[in-house]
């Protein structure tokens, strides 16, 4: 059995290694051609598999280690009897960690006292709802746009504070972790408008942690301007990736490259998904569990919980990953080559963090519990 897997897989030989073989291709840049023997295709978000793809080739089977599937055709591989897994949830608590890590930045940077404001959630699916989650443990006063979870049962005897979208955006700290959609009910491409934008106040903090295009680029630089500058702008994904827009990159407070996912855990745990349905798709007896995910390399933290809660919660989340980092290279890297090129060369050969659910802490100190530390009395 043969598989074709985006070079940026990480841990494909150590699940795979026994049970196929392997071949490693550039996932932007992949052609039909290099899946003439393929049984099987292994992607990320940036290979757009479709029929003009995969048509005349003998692919069986198509997993992406991504939570969003807007790059692969779904209708093609039914009618194509081609088996199909995605990985939703991989990488959740690693943007549950970029959203707390970055309100800290915002927090030492700016004093953004984000545990006392309202917060705006876009989007309810695993990230969501993980972020929910842990601002919901932490006390924060939240609220929630997701048109679709809001009508379905599993919610309807939840306290979810469910709002339209012109409630979110009258929240001091806006989170985006929408899809992107371009049909449908709702859909989501430049759903936050020229229109909604202009209703935002000055000093708003907008954290974009899901898919490029949701925001309307153009009309949020306008808005910064119309504020003079009095904007929060923590940015990971862009429209027209790799192709970002460098004058937005140079307004943005944090700018990073499509990597809030990118923990070393998370992108292992998506190829540990992919694996697990590639063996039941082929009758194959899977060997692997989270168990073959790797440790963290920081596994002991003893703060000062005498300090103020936001410091305390900033200086240990910063401990295992600050996005100033990723920001201060990306602007380095966007700004002195070709741009699209290192955009993705940043994601290819990026230093992947730990989540913060592989470190202990020293005190019982219930704010890092609720961000996902584990404590050690």
């Amino acid at each position: 059995m043969k598989i074709v897997v985006d070079e940026n897989m990480p841990k494909v030989a150590d699940l795979f290694a026994d049970i196929a073989d392997i071949s490693y291709v550039n996932g932007r840049n992949l052609t039909q051609s290099q899946l003439i023997e393929a049984d099987a295709l292994l992607v990320r978000s940036v290979t757009q598999v479709n029929e003009s793809l995969l048509k005349g080739t003998p692919v069986k089977f198509v997993g992406t280690a991504t939570i969003g599937v807007d790059h692969i055709d779904q209708a093609y591989l039914d009618v194509s009897n081609i088996g199909f897994a995605s990985a939703p949830g991989c990488n959740a608590d690693a943007v549950a960690d970029y959203v707390i890590s970055s309100l800290s930045y915002l927090y030492l940077q700016k004093g953004v006292a984000w545990l006392d404001a309202k917060i705006g959630v876009i989007g309810f699916g695993n990230v969501g709802q993980r972020v929910y989650s842990r601002l919901s443990n932490l006390g924060c006063d939240l609220a929630v746009y997701d048109p679709f979870q809001c009508q379905t049962v599993d919610w309807q005897d939840k306290a979810i504070n469910f709002v339209d979208i012109e409630d979110i955006m009258s929240c001091d700290i806006i989170c985006l972790h929408a899809p992107l959609t371009k049909t449908g009910p709702y859909p989501t491409q430049n759903m936050l408008s020229k229109l909604l934008l202009d209703k935002l106040k000055a000093n708003t903090s907008i954290i974009s942690a899901g898919r490029g295009g949701v925001i309307n680029e153009d009309a949020l630089i306008e808005k910064y301007h119309a504020l003079s500058g009095k904007l929060n702008l923590v940015l990971d994904v862009w429209e027209n990736e790799p192709n970002i827009n460098l004058e937005l990159l140079g307004l943005v407070d944090v700018g990073t490259p499509h990597i809030a996912g990118y923990s070393l855990q998370g992108r292992e745990k998506g190829t540990l998904m992919v694996y697990q349905a590639f063996c039941k798709h082929f009758g194959v007896d899977a060997k692997y569990d989270s168990s073959a995910l790797t440790k963290g390399s920081i596994g002991f933290i003893e703060p000062n919980a005498d300090l103020g809660r936001h410091l305390v919660l900033a200086k240990t989340c910063h401990a295992i990953y600050n996005p100033a980092a990723d920001d201060a290279k990306t602007r380095r890297k966007l700004l002195s080559g070709d741009p699209a090129k290192e955009f993705d060369l940043l994601r290819k050969h990026y230093v992947e963090r730990d989540e913060f659910s592989t470190c202990k802490v020293a005190v019982a100190y219930n704010d890092l519990k609720a961000v996902n530390f584990t404590t050690n009395k």
